[in-house]
């Protein structure tokens, strides 16, 4: 195992794409970063764009995985291996960390570009460094999870064009069912209190009415079970959690624990069905 670790190791640090992504994340963390310093007139706070990326790794991680794994199908490395007698649960095994782990480093790529903004422009963080380390561990893990869905597709299909189009298909459904998601649950319950001015200029108290967009009961309880479950619903929630006078929702914090749960469990879930599966598959 730890041979295959190696060698895969080596061969992503090889590809020119991790690095292309990791420098194009690095200009979009320092992008982001220097448009809260713009709207500064003095010290800004990091808060608001530290976890702006998050939503967007699903897609990067369908084509950076889709890209290295069908790399190794059409130079025959998963065969050579196979031939030397290497299983195919370690393979696989092998591929979904050295592919995490390159996750990961795109996405503190981002990080980077966002604090080096912040030490040049004197931003500083609003929330406690705490509850901030926690987030980054959970988005970390978002990420992961991203790559374990991305793995299972890309080790099963030897077709890297076609399978680069098919993850990326899910990803941009994972990205618009999460955000359909968390739209839902955020409508208020209520409509506020307000004046209507009528043709008369005579104003009108209008009361509180109910939202029909709210959703209660049952339907709302799975709603926020899938909110957390997928990896889509927890970067919109983090993303969103944070803006430039620091934490607007104070549950995140104890959130995270939940969702690195979540996280952790379809992680498993998905590495396992996929060790399952490649193990039936054909290799030619």
């Amino acid at each position: 195992m730890s041979r295959l670790l190696v060698s895969a190791l080596f061969r992503i640090l090889k590809k020119i794409v991790l690095w292309l992504f990791m420098l194009c994340m690095f200009v979009y963390g320092m992008y982001s970063a220097s448009n809260i310093a713009s709207e500064a007139r003095a010290g800004f706070v990091l808060d608001g764009c530290l976890f702006e990326y998050l939503p967007l790794m699903g897609l990067v991680s369908a084509i950076f995985t889709s890209l290295f794994i069908g790399s190794e199908y059409s130079d025959g490395t998963i065969r050579n291996k196979l031939v030397v007698g290497h299983s195919r649960m370690w393979i696989y095994l092998a591929n979904l960390i050295v592919c995490s782990i390159a996750s990961i480093l795109i996405s503190l790529a981002y990080t980077a570009g966002v604090f080096v903004i912040g030490n040049m422009k004197g931003g500083e963080l609003a929330t406690e460094t705490g509850v901030i380390f926690l987030c980054m561990i959970g988005s970390l893990w978002v990420s992961v999870t991203y790559t374990s869905i991305m793995t299972l597709l890309a080790i099963l299909n030897s077709n890297k064009a076609s399978n680069v189009v098919v993850s990326m298909i899910l990803a941009l459904v994972l990205l618009i069912s999460g955000t359909f998601i968390h739209q839902r649950l955020g409508e208020p319950k209520v409509y506020d209190n307000y004046v209507s001015v009528n043709e008369m200029g005579i104003p009108t108290q209008i009361e509180q009415l109910p939202n029909p967009q709210y959703i209660d009961g049952t339907p709302r309880v799975i709603l926020e079970i899938l909110n957390d479950l997928l990896p889509s619903g927890q970067a919109i929630q983090l993303a969103d959690a944070f803006d430039t006078e620091g934490m607007t929702d104070e549950s995140i914090a104890n959130a995270s624990y939940r969702w690195m749960g979540y996280s952790s469990l379809i992680t498993f879930l998905i590495s396992g069905l996929g060790i399952a599966l490649f193990r039936q598959k054909e290799i030619k």
